[in-house]
C-alpha cells in the first residue's frame, strides 16, 4: 500500500503526483492542507511521521518519507520496473541532480516568499487568529515561520521579495539556456528534473506572472510540452486549486510591482 499525504496546489505535492502518474503507480490519497493556517487539520501523529509537519509525505508499506525530491528518487528505486524517469548516462544523471539541487539551494523558499507576498498574506489575515497562532506555534521549520511572518506583515514591501524574484529570473533564464541545447533539462530524456521544476512555472503562472518570461521561448515550449502530457493533467489539472480565484485577482493587482522588481538589476 502506498499513501500520499498532500493537497491540491502545493508545488511539492504536484511534483510527487507527477512522478506517481508518470510511473503509473497506484496510490491512495490523504488530503492534509498545511497551507491554511490551521494546525488542527493534521492527522494525529503526523509530526511523528514528518517532524516538520508538512506535506508531501509518502508512506509505503509502513515506511514514511517526507521531502518531495527524495520521494521522487525513492520511487525510482522502489519501482524499477515501472517507467524510468532517471537518465541512463551518468553525465545526464548528474545534470538531473544539479537541477534538482536548485530547489534546496533556495528556489523553494523563494517560491513560498513570492506566494505569501502576493496571495497567502490575505488568506492568513482572514484566518481565525487563534488557529493561526497555533499553526505558527507548532511549525517546526523556523526559517519558514520567520519568513512568513515578515512577508505577511509587509507583503509586496517585504525585503525578501526582490531576492526571490531575482532567483526565479536566474532559474528560468538558466533553464531556457539549457533547453535551447537539449529537449529536456538533463539531456535527451524526460526526467525527475523536469518534473521537479515544472511546478514552479505552474505556480508562477497561477499568480498571473507568465508575461515576465515571454522572451524565454525554449522554456515556454518545454512548459507547454509537459502540460500536454496525460500525467500532468491527472497530477495537476484534475486536482485544481481552491485558491485559483484569489491568486488571479491578487496576482493581477501585484503584477506591475513584480514586473518592476523583475526588470530591476539583481540585488
Amino acid at each position: 500500500m502506498l499513501t500520499l499525504y498532500h493537497y491540491d496546489r502545493s508545488t511539492a505535492a504536484q511534483r510527487v503526483r507527477l512522478g506517481l502518474e508518470e510511473k503509473k503507480i497506484e496510490w491512495h490519497s490523504e488530503i492534509v492542507d498545511t497551507a491554511m493556517g490551521d494546525a488542527s487539520k493534521r492527522p494525529e501523529g503526523f509530526h511523528e511521521l514528518n517532524p516538520k509537519g508538512l506535506i508531501p509525505l509518502l508512506v509505503h508499506d509502513g515506511f514514511a518519507l517526507p521531502e518531495s525530491t527524495l520521494i521522487l528518487e525513492y520511487l525510482e528505486e522502489a519501482f524499477p520496473d515501472n517507467i524510468r524517469l532517471t537518465p541512463h548516462s551518468p553525465q545526464d544523471r548528474a545534470r538531473m541532480r544539479l537541477w534538482m539541487r536548485r530547489i534546496e539551494d533556495g528556489i523553494h523558499v523563494a517560491s513560498r516568499t513570492i506566494g505569501v507576498c502576493i496571495v497567502n498574506r490575505f488568506i492568513y489575515k482572514e484566518a481565525d487568529k487563534s488557529k493561526l497562532e497555533d499553526y505558527y506555534k507548532k511549525m517546526r521549520d523556523t526559517t519558514r515561520k520567520n519568513n512568513d511572518q515578515i512577508n505577511i506583515e509587509l507583503g509586496l514591501d517585504s525585503p525578501l521579495l526582490k531576492p526571490s524574484i531575482d532567483a526565479f529570473k536566474k532559474l528560468f533564464r538558466d533553464m531556457n539556456d539549457q533547453l535551447s541545447e537539449t529537449p529536456w533539462l538533463s539531456g535527451k530524456d524526460y526526467s525527475i528534473a523536469d518534473i521537479s521544476l515544472v511546478v514552479y512555472l505552474t505556480r508562477m503562472s497561477s499568480f498571473q506572472m507568465a508575461p515576465l518570461w515571454h522572451d524565454f521561448s525554449y522554456l515556454q515550449s518545454w512548459f507547454e510540452k509537459i502540460k500536454a502530457r496525460d500525467a500532468y493533467k491527472r497530477a495537476v489539472d484534475d486536482w485544481g486549486d481552491i485558491t485559483a480565484d484569489k491568486r488571479k485577482v491578487e496576482g493581477q493587482a501585484a503584477f506591475e510591482t513584480i514586473k518592476l522588481l523583475w526588470e530591476a538589476p539583481p540585488q
